[in-house]
């Protein structure tokens, strides 16, 4: 589903190297390791949202979330079936989706609200269903959990657990519980860095 061969991410006075791995179609794989070892540049590299050199070779679509939800300064509702519109979809045919994702992540009652204008864990939710609506083959989630009450953690592994089986996950998480839940494969980070003068 998705496999990285000697990958490496260049910054301005170090090199950041990846260990290969293939991550599994229909599992969901946490990417751990200690602060700075590169979870997130990992999945930006994965992405395609930075530069990198060496292999990834992915089957299908992927979307990426980011720690911090970027949403528009529109309602809930429309950030949430922005990527159904750039894609051309019939949304009409998302209808009963959005209701179940926004029923299952308690934000049915927030759909015309301004995005700007509610909680930080409301916002992470938005950005969760905007990321899967349009059923992406691979969700990258970049701790997903930061902004959310233990509740709210239920309620995403729930829908993380329904949506497996058509859905690969990678996610990177510091709660336990959360892992624990979901824990199908884990992908180490050691932080092996190699610092030299590197010519941009």
């Amino acid at each position: 589903m998705i496999e990285i061969k000697n990958l490496k991410v260049l910054f301005k006075t170090f090199a950041m190297p990846f260990e290969d791995y293939n991550f599994k179609k229909n599992r969901v794989t946490f990417v751990k390791g200690r602060n700075g070892s590169g979870k997130t540049t990992l999945l930006k590299s994965l992405a395609n949202l930075i530069e990198y050199e060496g292999v990834i070779n992915i089957d299908g679509e992927v979307t990426y979330n980011s720690q911090e939800a970027v949403l528009f300064n529109r309602s809930v509702y429309e950030n949430i079936i922005y990527p159904i519109k750039i894609r051309n979809l019939d949304i009409s045919q998302y209808t009963k989706t959005i209701d179940y994702y926004c029923k299952v992540l308690d934000i049915s009652h927030l759909l015309t609200n301004n995005a700007h204008k509610i909680s930080s864990g409301e916002k992470m939710k938005v950005s969760i269903v905007r990321s899967i609506i349009f059923n992406p083959d691979i969700v990258l989630l970049d701790e997903p959990t930061t902004h959310l009450d233990l509740e709210s953690i239920d309620e995403l592994t729930i829908l993380i657990k329904k949506l497996k089986d058509k859905i690969t996950f990678v996610i990177v998480s510091h709660n336990q519980k959360f892992i624990d839940d979901l824990l199908d494969e884990e992908y180490h980070l050691g932080g092996n860095y190699v610092f030299s003068k590197i010519n941009r």
